[in-house]
């Protein structure tokens, strides 16, 4: 082989046939041509090996001989079903798998230990490191709020709307160089193209620290948020690709809780360097920021990343997951209806004006670019506010403005947490979803009204995170809705997430010019009516959401009928079906097989 005996330390494509004796890397041989096409037809078939079960197609959709089927009859349904997230996304076999405590480690597909390990050790894998990965990215984007009062506004002489201007042109470099993703994404492997991005990121992060005036700021913010463009969808797709949809919440919860870690950290960390390097070597404590930034953070976090990243569970290229957790990556797939990745000869071409209209022809879509462009533009957490008014009372030394800056996002770690984990236990986004829009609306609605006692001020500013927090919630739905077509998800995701952000990149110039610092009064009611309208937006994505589900309720192991209408259950549960206790199963199927001899099969 090229790379010799130590190439098995570097992250390849494993090769795992759903046969545990077929599993395994093609080793050297004397025939290289031979092993070549042996790597070739393994990997033509792999996917067609893992999704191999006794199956059978009828008019309703497809049979699968390792689901347990639920026969529902929909008569009498009561109307506060319509607010039952989970009411066919999954049948009562799969909610009763899980016990309450187990919530973050169910078992639902194999019943057994290693699903659970294979998710202990995804959390450790993805899930920190997409924290790490988030926490960098934070910084670097906190980092210019606090430079910008430690005297880089005195330093490159900045006026007027110049802060909001820069972070305007930081957003239109992330905006254009996320669509080159919408082809890069589904072809090529994520733990190649994340480090690199990454590479890109650590070096003009590393710029902003030699930069002598604000072309110089601008230019490097522009490119550095270029090369930041792919962390976002990349991750969640990644995550989209290994989690069922009660497990995703929580594991884009530790996402969020990197990007709250580097509010957290940057105040600090710019107090404690403002106050211990300033001056140092002749250089402003504000760029020492940007050095230890990209150095001691950034850097290490590119080469730890390509090795911990896993792809996904059809292309996996871990170095750390059995063959067998891998198998059971995939069968949760299947059984969570997720393809995660394709052939790259069976993706259709980009300019297919077939797939075009496929993504955009879908009412879905537009339904989510109005859910996430109210979520990018509702959230005063990230405005800046709260720091320029700390900065706007005289008693407060910058030292004090660094320190106290970093409260309403330790909060959000409590905010974010509630929605997320929230989300995941209840089996329910929507509630949470609403819940933080009312709060950061209340929240909007003092700082609007402005002259109010200084403890309601404080209360204002400290509930800001409510805009943030249920996030996490926000990204499951997506992630949910965009499950069945590899390409049309990497497509939609870009999409909605670029038409959001581009508002998010003229919007904020309108309603948050520094001038009218520390008041705010346009900024504060502009994400009061986006709050409001992303609260009851809510409500039109979960009617999307539940007549999604419906249509693939017999995916989603749930047989519907309803008898008030004269329907009698589908002619396949009397042909292709056996009860075994409550539930149904396909004819000598295993489910079958395993419950042959007892009294409860019912024929």
């Amino acid at each position: 082989m090229v790379f010799g005996r130590w190439s098995k330390y570097l992250p390849h494509e494993r090769i795992v046939s759903d046969k545990p004796e077929e599993s395994g890397r093609i080793e050297d041989s004397g025939d290289e041509s031979s092993s070549i096409d042996q790597v070739a037809e393994r990997k033509n078939s792999q996917e067609e090996e893992c999704t191999k079960a006794l199956s059978i197609v009828t008019e309703s959709g497809t049979l699968r001989d390792d689901v347990p089927y639920e026969l529902r009859d929909e008569a009498g349904r009561k109307w506060w079903k319509y607010f039952d997230e989970f009411e066919y996304r999954a049948n009562k076999e799969y909610k009763k798998s899980r016990n309450w405590y187990s919530f973050l480690y169910p078992n639902h597909t194999t019943q057994s230990k290693a699903e659970r390990t294979l998710l202990y050790k995804l959390d450790l894998m993805i899930g920190l490191y997409f924290l790490m990965l988030c926490w960098s990215k934070s910084l670097n984007t906190n980092n210019y709020t606090s430079a910008y009062v430690s005297h880089m506004k005195e330093d490159l002489d900045m006026k007027g709307n110049d802060y909001i201007n820069t972070s305007v042109i930081s957003n239109v470099g992330a905006i254009v160089f996320q669509l080159p993703f919408m082809y890069i994404l589904p072809r090529f492997p994520a733990h190649i193209i994340l480090p690199v991005m990454d590479m890109g990121w650590t070096w003009f992060t590393f710029a902003c620290f030699r930069a002598h005036n604000l072309a110089s700021l601008r230019a490097f913010r522009f490119l550095l948020s270029a090369f930041g463009a792919a962390y976002y969808p990349v991750s969640q797709y990644v995550l989209g690709s290994w989690y069922a949809p009660d497990e995703i919440s929580s594991r884009v919860c530790l996402f969020f809780f990197g990007q709250l870690l580097g509010g957290v950290t940057s105040g600090l960390l710019q107090a404690r360097i403002f106050k211990s390097l300033d001056g140092v070597l002749g250089y402003a404590g504000w760029r020492w920021m940007f050095l230890i930034d990209s150095i001691a953070i950034s850097l290490p976090t590119a080469f730890i990343g390509f090795w911990v990243i896993p792809g996904i569970p059809s292309k996996c290229y871990s170095l750390f997951l059995s063959d067998e957790e891998i198998r059971i990556a995939r069968r949760r797939n299947i059984r969570n209806q997720i393809k995660d990745g394709v052939a790259k000869s069976e993706l259709p071409s980009l300019f297919s004006k077939k797939l075009w209209k496929k993504v955009f022809g879908a009412p879905t879509f537009w339904v989510l670019v109005v859910f996430d462009t109210c979520s990018w533009n509702n959230m005063t957490a990230f405005s800046g506010s709260y720091t320029l008014w700390l900065r706007s009372i005289p008693t407060y030394s910058t030292v004090q403005v660094n320190n106290l800056s970093v409260l309403p996002a330790c909060l959000g770690f409590a905010f974010v947490a509630i929605c997320a984990f929230g989300a995941d236990f209840f089996r329910c986004k929507w509630f949470f979803l609403v819940f933080a829009a009312i709060m950061n609306c209340v929240s909007c609605a003092i700082l609007i009204k402005w002259d109010v006692p200084s403890g309601a001020k404080w209360f204002a500013f400290l509930m800001t995170y409510w805009s943030v927090a249920p996030s996490p919630c926000l990204w499951s739905f997506i992630n949910d809705f965009l499950r069945f077509d590899p390409q049309v998800k990497a497509i939609t995701w870009i999409a909605i997430y670029s038409i959001s952000q581009s508002t998010y990149a003229w919007i904020p110039s309108l309603a948050w010019q520094t001038e009218q610092s520390p008041r705010f009064k346009v900024g504060y009611t502009v994400s009061l009516i986006f709050g409001a309208i992303y609260g009851l937006w809510t409500f039109v994505v979960l009617f999307f959401y539940k007549r999604q589900e419906r249509r693939h309720a017999l995916d989603n192991g749930i047989i519907l009928y309803n008898s008030a209408n004269g329907e009698q259950p589908p002619p396949f549960v009397e042909t292709d079906l056996v009860q075994v206790g409550e539930y149904y199963y396909l004819k000598n199927g295993s489910k079958v097989s395993e419950y042959s001899d007892s009294k409860q099969l019912e024929l």
